[in-house]
């Protein structure tokens, strides 16, 4: 698990989550201010009016989800530990239509915690020994790791 991408790393998801969550605004707005026909205007206005709220929800969900994503990585990046995941399994698998990745199963080892086995995608085809060493950092206390640097790969 790696840092979450962030706005400017994802610009065509980003502007289509800026065109759904404007989406109710412009629909209440079209009604009201009379781009609509009459016939249809009422059904626009109501339209806008169940789809605001919707937008609103979704966007302050968004906006809570980041900050504790970010929140989440910081202490991560202040109290993690830095240990060696042993690689106990690498296979290559489908990642999508076209895209083959590799799967490493490895076992983690962290002082005062019992060792936990964890599993990771990583792209490319790539020839992982069984037995591999990878960092890995690791949250003292809770569930929470991520690879510090891909697999090193023959």
């Amino acid at each position: 698990m790696n840092r979450p991408t962030g706005f400017t790393e994802q610009p065509g998801w980003t502007a289509l989550g800026l065109l759904v969550v404007c989406a109710g605004p412009l629909i209440l707005l079209a009604g009201v201010s009379g781009l609509v026909p009459d016939d249809a205007r009422a059904g626009v206005v109501v339209t806008g009016l169940v789809w605001t709220p919707f937008t609103a929800v979704v966007l302050v969900l968004f906006v809570v989800g980041t900050l504790r994503d970010q929140r989440v990585w910081r202490e991560l990046d202040a109290a993690g530990v830095r240990v060696l995941g042993e690689v106990t399994s690498a296979q290559h698998v489908w990642s999508g239509e076209d895209d083959r990745c590799t799967r490493i199963r490895m076992l983690v080892a962290v002082p005062g915690r019992p060792p936990f086995t964890t599993s990771h995608l990583v792209a490319g085809e790539r020839v992982v020994e069984v037995g591999t060493r990878v960092p890995v950092d690791v949250h003292p206390t809770r569930d929470l790791f991520r690879l510090a640097a891909e697999p090193a790969s023959r």
